[in-house]
């Protein structure tokens, strides 16, 4: 099997960027942003962007803030370490920032974000080696990437939010967080899928595979 799994509201039981925007941006930025972004005419790399646009504080800063409200997901390490056992490569595939990524995951868990610059306030971009086509989607294109990597092992993805909603239609099996916007879209359109509140819960059945 392939593993891949979103960061903020997966592996983190709360939103990283959702905090540092309620701290540092606009306290109406879910009125300006969401519409358009739920809309389909924003894609998450802009809404990325656009929302960080006015932040100057360090990362330092923003993950000093940030760190202490931050929980990880129960059964995370299990998770990983039953990957490992099994063989089953495990990778990380978020549309938040790589340097809260790094801050938050363990060093040996790859991963796949945006990146971000301080240049006077945050600047965000895809990575350079993601060459989308138009419309094309980061998460989607990072699974395909990867299953060219590890031909023939079926994807799971595990998500939550609506960002999620692409990769989990090309995925082979998903898992969503119980009470998500995932979970409510999977359940919309039909979208096989299992919830879970715990890692132990998509360990349990992905032992019983």
């Amino acid at each position: 099997m392939l593993i891949l799994c979103d960061f903020d509201g997966t592996i983190t039981e709360q939103d990283v960027t959702n905090l540092i925007w309620d701290k540092y941006i606009r306290p109406d930025w879910r009125e300006v942003l969401l519409p358009p972004y739920r809309a389909g005419t924003m894609a998450p790399p802009e809404l990325m962007a656009q929302g960080y646009a006015p932040i100057s504080a360090t990362a330092e800063e923003l993950l000093a803030f940030a760190r202490p409200q931050v929980n990880l997901r129960a059964g995370f390490g299990d998770l990983t370490a039953l990957c490992e056992t099994n063989g089953w490569p495990f990778r990380v595939v978020s549309q938040g920032l790589d340097w809260y990524l790094r801050a938050f995951l363990p060093p040996e868990i790859k991963f796949h974000g945006l990146r971000a610059e301080l240049r006077g306030t945050w600047k965000v971009f895809l990575p350079p080696e993601a060459q989308l086509a138009p419309g094309e989607d980061y998460k989607v294109w990072v699974m395909n990437r990867l299953r060219g990597e590890h031909a023939g092992r079926p994807a799971v993805f595990i998500g939550d939010g609506r960002n999620d909603l692409e990769i989990a239609r090309h995925a082979d099996r998903v898992f969503a967080v119980a009470g998500s916007t995932l979970e409510k879209l999977c359940r919309e359109l039909a979208i096989p899928f299992q919830s879970f509140t715990d890692f132990h819960q998509i360990i349990a059945a992905l032992s019983r595979q």
